[in-house]
């Protein structure tokens, strides 16, 4: 079975990406994978692709993904609008959530 959901954060707030696969586990459900769908601006920092996105705390780490390279290589769309498709992952140290690059599209 397969279950979908869109979530939006409030108007003035915040809330944090990687808590999500925690919030399924606590409705009782088993998620295999959480593929997020999200608009944000392309930056680079320290060397790393990430995603900065209104309402959420802290960008999304873009890593991995049969995607991540080619985006890694289109320095024209740093500072513009990008959506990105792609994998929630666990965790790692720091705040951020890391989401693969399964597939990307320049702003729309």
């Amino acid at each position: 079975m397969k279950g979908e959901a869109q979530v939006f954060p409030k108007s003035q707030q915040s809330f944090d990406p990687a808590l999500i696969p925690g919030a399924i586990k606590d409705a009782g459900f088993t998620a295999v994978e959480v593929v997020v769908v999200v608009d944000g601006t392309l930056a680079r920092k320290e060397g790393q692709l990430q995603l900065d996105v209104a309402g959420l705390k802290h960008p999304f780490l873009l890593a991995g993904g049969p995607e991540a390279n080619t985006l890694g290589e289109r320095p024209d769309l740093t500072g513009r609008t990008v959506q990105v498709t792609g994998k929630l992952q666990t965790r790692q140290a720091g705040p951020s959530a890391t989401l693969t690059v399964e597939a990307f599209r320049p702003g729309h």
